[in-house]
């Protein structure tokens, strides 16, 4: 009887009784800001196709930013943190997390940067469970200690998979920025860093068996892609040829976004 009643009601109007429109945002997840959700909204690449974005990763609170050195990931993070205005950012330098060029030359530090890591990503995920508005904001992450640690030390694997274990029961979003081949040669140069940095740079070359900086980079590179690619956490590749030195942030508002998990730069 209580059930015709429901339904005559909403025959006649009652808007009280109307279905309501499942909620979009279920557990909670604050809003992201327009500009980055337009970003998230990128097919993710995965087994040679692409699939759309879950929901949650359209609230993504871990944003990753990974590239090769000279890819623009410090401009791109600033860029990020001006979007992210007003939100509970805890955005991290790429020496904060271990994941610094300077830090690689310290005896020990494969082994240190796989056990921090391990930590880190347990702090975050109990972070986000206490604190629904802690949005993380990373400079270099996993895909960086990959190539760097993980591809040399292959016996530091094990615990590198726990560490994206981790990372996949969390809201994580991954923006991997790219370079063309003429710039990788351009930005591998870095005629702005220290005399350190510039012997550092050849001495890793020829420890690693690489003819010029060039091909070392666009081995990194290629490996960055090859391992996103693998690994179960989504990511949007961002040809980032336009974002220079003197570039004014506001230009990256102007975003053009395709069906082929890539963005770049209008210059109009």
């Amino acid at each position: 009887m209580k059930k015709s009643t429901q339904n005559v009601s909403a025959g006649a109007g009652d808007s009280s009784s109307r279905k309501r429109k499942p909620d979009p945002n279920p557990l909670g997840w604050p809003v992201v800001p327009a500009q980055i959700k337009d970003l998230l909204r990128l097919q993710q690449q995965r087994n040679n196709g692409f699939a759309p974005l879950s929901g949650s990763v359209l609230n993504a609170r871990v944003l990753i930013i990974e590239g090769i050195s000279g890819s623009g990931k410090d401009t791109f993070q600033e860029y990020l943190t001006t979007k992210l205005k007003g939100k509970d950012v805890h955005d991290y330098s790429e020496g904060e997390l271990l994941q610094s060029w300077k830090q690689l030359q310290i005896e020990g530090m494969p082994e240190v940067r796989i056990k921090f890591m391990r930590f880190f990503v347990n702090y975050v995920k109990e972070t986000l469970a206490r604190d629904r508005d802690a949005i993380f904001l990373l400079n270099r992450f996993h895909l960086s200690a990959y190539v760097s640690t993980v591809s040399r030390y292959p016996y530091l694997k094990e615990q590198y998979d726990e560490i994206i274990g981790t990372l996949q029961t969390l809201p994580v979003h991954v923006f991997v920025l790219q370079l063309d081949e003429k710039e990788i040669e351009e930005r591998s140069l870095h005629p702005e860093r220290s005399i350190w940095w510039s012997k550092y740079q050849r001495e890793i070359i020829t420890k690693e068996g690489f003819k010029t900086p060039r091909h070392r980079r666009a081995w990194q590179q290629k490996l960055i892609f090859e391992t996103a690619k693998k690994q179960p956490l989504a990511y949007s590749i961002i040809n980032v040829s336009y974002i220079t030195e003197g570039r004014k942030l506001a230009d990256l508002d102007s975003v053009s976004i395709t069906r082929s998990s890539s963005v770049s730069i209008n210059k109009a």
